[in-house]
């Protein structure tokens, strides 16, 4: 087991044995930034384990000290709790539609009242039992706050089939959550040792260079294999280092486009230049870096695969720029995008621009930098990458607020708007779109105009209740021994039977 995989394995048997034992209500992972999307698909395919039969609700909205999100969190279980039963209609079961919710002043309240709701509604179909909220906010600004709050629905008796994964970035809430529900609590850690990590990128890199070219393509990609042993051809094959003849060759050109031209040898040479440079800035060898990725962009403009080195070129600038040689990294970003513009590769140039952008912004150049993130949303819109478009323009905006262009903040907003309008409510609600109607409500609230900033911070408000990512339920799956007495014994520090006020709800 590889350094890079390990943590996530052991994730698994935690996960695993939080599956199996109901009575533990809380499951804490910390994880990091580069992390949290695979774990975030982990925990979510959790909800397949075989004894599983609790339908999990996965919530990433952010938790701040202005907006807890607790109302938001509420209007997403609505739509992902519609989207399963749509999905379990299909199957022959029947969940029952939510009723309007009533919300309250306290949003933890309203919550409640949702999660509730949502027991209601599945009471029908004996296959499912409780809940598993996953909480996993990707800013987290009141930890204490958030904790409390989610002692507090652990403490409602109605709740006692509820149970509750948070995942964070960081372990803030070790103290005021996992410390108080004691026995009841399972903590897992899922980060990625970079030191080992680093050692066995490596190591992978040494097999790749040393394998002969007649071994599998596994074996040229660094996996595992027996050492300068290379399986015989197929029957009617010719082995792997022997050219491939004329009429093959131009059947692949004719099948696959100048990407061909990677097959065998060629191809070889360009994963271990492409591996090469990121392992090399990895051990911060910034020249050997942008040596190797240099002759990688040069090799697939020779190959005549302009988009692959029209990327490639865009990390160079990139790598360029962490090497610490910005006026030379600038060259390399405007590069990048005039190829991509000569290719009618529109979303790389955008792309390339952004980057761009980020080394005026670093420096402190704002109006520059606001500039350039105006003319990615050009780029992306003409490209129809309308999410790109979308937070390319709220960069300028607030880019050009801060170095006091204040019409042209109002601009650029107004278009990132304008294309939110024209893209599907999933696609805009997705997007930076909600963070530019809150923008630019705030300049409107400033100079007095209140109507328009409550229009836009309702449109805000929609942007976000369209937002979703449901998920399908499982099918009936059998319960480990035992599961149903342990269902809801672990201890949570006491309180009121009732303490929210949600068992009056009715679905």
């Amino acid at each position: 087991m590889g350094a890079s995989s390990e943590p996530f394995c052991a994730l698994q048997e935690d996960l695993s044995w939080f599956i199996g034992c109901p009575e533990i209500r809380v499951m804490h992972i910390t994880t990091g930034g580069e992390e949290r999307p695979v774990v975030l698909h982990q925990v979510a395919l959790a909800e397949g384990n075989p004894y599983n039969r609790s339908p999990f609700f996965v919530l990433e909205d952010a938790h701040t000290n202005d907006d807890p999100g607790w109302s938001v969190r509420a209007e997403r279980m609505r739509l992902i709790h519609e989207a399963r039963r749509e999905a379990m209609v299909k199957e022959g079961y029947s969940l029952h539609l939510l009723p309007p919710l009533a919300h309250d002043a306290r949003d933890i309240v309203t919550f409640g009242r949702q999660i509730h709701q949502c027991l209601l509604a599945q009471a029908a179909v004996p296959e499912l039992s409780g809940l598993v909220l996953v909480l996993a906010p990707g800013v987290l600004e009141a930890p204490n706050d958030f904790a409390g709050a989610v002692l507090e629905l652990l403490r409602v008796q109605a709740f006692a089939q509820v149970r509750i994964i948070v995942i964070e970035l960081g372990n803030a809430l070790v103290k005021p959550l996992m410390h108080q529900v004691a026995d009841a609590g399972l903590s897992a850690t899922c980060i990625v040792d970079k030191e080992r990590s680093r050692q066995e990128y490596g190591a992978k890199l040494a097999a790749m260079a040393r394998a002969p070219a007649a071994a599998s393509a596994e074996v040229q990609s660094g996996f595992a294999g027996p050492k300068d042993v290379c399986a015989p051809p197929r029957h009617g094959q010719p082995p792997r280092d022997v050219a491939l003849p004329p009429e093959v060759t131009e059947a692949l050109a004719a099948a696959t486009g100048p990407m061909a031209g990677l097959a065998g040898a060629a191809g070889k040479l360009l994963k271990q230049r492409i591996a090469g440079a990121a392992f090399a800035m990895q051990e911060q060898r910034y020249p050997d870096a942008i040596r190797l990725q240099t002759e990688a962009c040069a090799q697939c403009l020779e190959l005549g695969i302009p988009n692959l080195a029209c990327v490639l070129e865009i990390s160079l600038a990139v790598y360029i720029f962490q090497a610490g040689a910005r006026a030379r990294a600038i060259t390399a970003f405007e590069s990048a995008a005039a190829r991509a513009r000569a290719a009618n590769l529109l979303e790389l140039e955008s792309q390339a621009l952004m980057g761009l952008a980020n080394v005026h912004m670093l420096d402190r150049r704002l109006a520059d930098a606001a500039h350039v993130y105006a003319r990615a949303g050009d780029a992306a819109e003409r490209g129809q990458s309308l999410p790109l478009a979308i937070e390319a323009f709220r960069m300028a905006g607030q880019l050009a607020l801060q170095s006091g262009g204040e019409s042209a903040a109002v601009a650029a907003w107004q278009r990132a708007l304008r294309i939110a309008s024209s893209t599907a409510p999933e696609m805009a609600a997705a997007s930076s779109a909600p963070l530019v109607a809150r923008s630019l409500a705030k300049v409107y609230r400033d100079h007095g105009s209140l109507p328009a900033a409550q229009s836009l911070l309702d449109q805000a408000d929609n942007y976000e209740r369209a937002k979703a990512t449901p998920e399908k339920s499982p099918a009936a799956r059998p319960s480990p021994p035992g599961a149903d007495a342990a269902r809801g014994a672990g201890h949570v520090p006491a309180g009121g039977d009732d303490a929210l006020g949600v068992t009056d709800v009715r679905g």
